[in-house]
């Protein structure tokens, strides 16, 4: 795999590099915000972390889909890796964390991964290993975990919430299964997959990783559900569609389902209804579901 972008040097001035056997006892910065990179067996992992003295919570927010063609004010184009919200840390008392999807270096195409991996790694659990270990390393235990994001972040949030057991996710207009997305991005993805699976089509290679392609599947494979807060515009015809009706419609047979999905509908009705709530709208969101949720020292 091909690293070629400084970019979280250009978003934040102290980086971090470590392995992953290195963050259990590692001396992070808190109260300021710097970039951390995990060479995991060849693979980087990109974070952008602020950890907080003020509490043990924690806020992580997932990266979904990204442009290939952006460029920056003096017209050099972005490259990975790519982040969501990671400014955001601004907002929070809480401990924060972004990070982005490897799978953003292999080639100049692919525009969504779902942290789905390679043939040797599942990004996803190899991120649920990472935060783990940093939220272990500031006495953060799971149940004072927030994952949190819309649209292919939304999806990797609930992946990671039942990866890391007791931990709980608020996600916007998500999606649930990949192949119900639009096709572009499936086939930008398999053109990586299929290359790392020496060839198999799509279908031997979705019966090989279908966990990592499914969130139902997921979910039997661990026999676990996670805590889901969903927030689905109303307005947007193919989130409530394609993914909405389906998610719950299966989620209800599973015997792992106890009351922990959480369907928030809203209506929001502007030229893009899949895009995620504003800024404000969701950030209010967030702190209530942190106030009635997580810890709260009195």
């Amino acid at each position: 795999m091909k690293l070629n972008s400084d970019k979280m040097n250009n978003l934040i001035n102290n980086t971090i590099n470590l392995k992953l056997d290195e963050i259990d006892d590692f001396n992070f910065p808190i109260d300021e915000p710097f970039s951390l990179k995990i060479n995991n067996e060849g693979v980087i992992y990109d974070f952008i972390i602020r950890f907080s003295s003020m509490n043990k919570n924690l806020v992580c927010c997932a990266s979904g889909a990204h442009s290939r063609d952006q460029r920056t004010s003096n017209g050099e184009l972005i490259k990975p890796p790519y982040f969501d919200r990671w400014s955001w840390y601004k907002y929070f008392d809480e401990s924060f964390i972004a990070f982005s999807d490897p799978i953003f270096y292999y080639n100049d195409e692919i525009t969504l991964g779902w942290c789905v991996g390679d043939k040797n790694q599942w990004y996803l659990e190899v991120i649920s290993q990472i935060i783990s270990k940093l939220a272990k390393n500031q006495k953060i235990i799971n149940d004072n975990i927030l994952f949190f994001s819309s649209s292919g972040g939304g999806f990797v949030s609930v992946g990671l919430a039942t990866l890391l057991k007791n931990s709980k996710c608020l996600i916007n207009n998500s999606q649930f299964s990949v192949f119900n997305y639009y096709k572009k991005h499936i086939n930008n993805l398999f053109k990586i997959l299929k290359k790392e699976f020496n060839d198999l089509s799509e279908s031997e290679i979705s019966e090989m990783i279908l966990h990592r392609l499914d969130l139902i599947e997921l979910f039997k494979k661990e026999k676990f559900m996670p805590d889901i807060t969903y927030y689905v515009n109303v307005c947007s015809e193919d989130d409530i569609d394609n993914h909405c009706i389906p998610f719950v419609n299966e989620v209800l047979e599973l015997p792992y389902f106890k009351n922990n999905l959480n369907v928030c509908f809203y209506h929001e009705d502007k030229s893009k209804p899949h895009h995620a709530l504003e800024t404000n709208k969701t950030l209010k969101i967030l702190r209530n579901f942190i106030k009635s949720e997580l810890y709260n020292d009195e």
